[in-house]
């Protein structure tokens, strides 16, 4: 630490503008002295540098899960959601750790890449999410904007939304552009956050009251459309779980055990209880998860597929 302070005449120390505690300052620059030093080790030994990653950034990566992810507190989405961006880190040897170039700071380095896998993930996890055709028309800013107040409740503030936008685009937006992009929204649709769940509840409209009025019973079975498609859904889950059943016997031991592991497990286990359970380092638990993701998609693919063909095959006659 001591070196880093003195490396290049004190540069790092002249840097200080008094415009915080001293202490403040040090405390900063101490983070990104470890960072490089952490930086420097996914060169020399990437395979024993993972659980230290983990530890220095852990904090921060499950507080930006937390912001992308503000309802879904004991779902286990965010504990997905952080599984994810290790994967993310993790793959192909430490690919993007390893990609960085020594510019900038390590620690910014690290949580951009966590945030953008982060906004795959919320694009990716809200399917029936449709932006209005309105915002559709408009610039990838304004429809990033409309998704942050609307979908994910962030304060309508253009100065912190310029921070959360941060890294998204080639050059980043100023508050004044994101002011003008919201006066934009403003006049199109309500930037007001939804907070309807996915499923209404719909009112009879039956006029079973004695005064002619109706009675306002909730019903929340769904529409017949919807009842049709969760009746698919359920259908579809259960043909691919019986095809992972077949189809496992060919895994190799450890992927096998994994997958018994998980299954077997009323909530979401985190990777680290996997690790115990298996008896394994939690990085290689990250790679079973990410094998595992690849084989269930090909198992549904092949499930698919097949499933198109006994669609198109012709109705025998009776």
């Amino acid at each position: 630490m001591v070196e880093g302070l003195k490396a290049e005449g004190y540069e790092r120390l002249r840097a200080f503008d008094g415009q915080s505690r001293l202490s403040t300052y040090l405390a900063i620059v101490a983070r990104d002295i470890l960072a490089d030093r952490l930086a420097r080790s996914f060169v020399e030994t990437p395979r024993n540098s993972w659980a230290r990653f983990e530890r220095f950034f852990g904090a921060d990566l499950r507080r930006r899960v937390v912001r992308r992810f503000p309802r879904e507190a004991g779902t286990g989405q965010r504990e997905d959601a952080y599984q994810e961006i290790c994967l993310k880190f993790i793959e192909d040897d430490y690919r993007r750790i390893r990609a960085y170039d020594g510019l900038g700071s390590f620690a910014g380095f690290v949580l951009t890449i966590a945030e953008r896998v982060l906004i795959d993930l919320v694009r990716r996890d809200a399917p029936r999410r449709r932006l209005p055709a309105a915002v559709a028309r408009l610039p990838q800013l304004d429809q990033d904007i409309y998704a942050a107040i609307v979908w994910n409740m962030h304060p309508a503030d253009a100065e912190r939304l310029a921070m959360t936008m941060r890294g998204r685009f080639e050059r980043d937006p100023d508050a004044a552009e994101i002011g003008i992009a919201m006066a934009r929204l403003a006049e199109l649709v309500s930037l007001a956050p939804g907070v309807a769940s996915p499923r209404s509840e719909l009112v009879s409209l039956d006029n079973s009251g004695e005064d002619g009025e109706g009675l306002s019973v909730p019903d929340s079975g769904g529409t017949p459309e919807q009842q049709l498609l969760d009746s698919e859904e359920q259908q579809t889950r259960s043909s691919l779980l019986a095809a992972v059943k077949s189809a496992a016997a060919e895994l190799p031991a450890e992927e096998q055990l994994y997958l018994q592991v998980v299954f077997s497990a009323t909530d979401p286990m985190p990777a680290r209880e996997i690790a115990r359970a298996m008896q394994l380092p939690v990085e290689e638990v990250y790679r079973l998860k990410q094998r595992a993701q690849r084989w269930l998609t090909e198992i549904a693919a092949r499930l698919g597929k097949s499933e198109s063909a006994r669609e198109k095959r012709p109705a025998s006659s009776v």
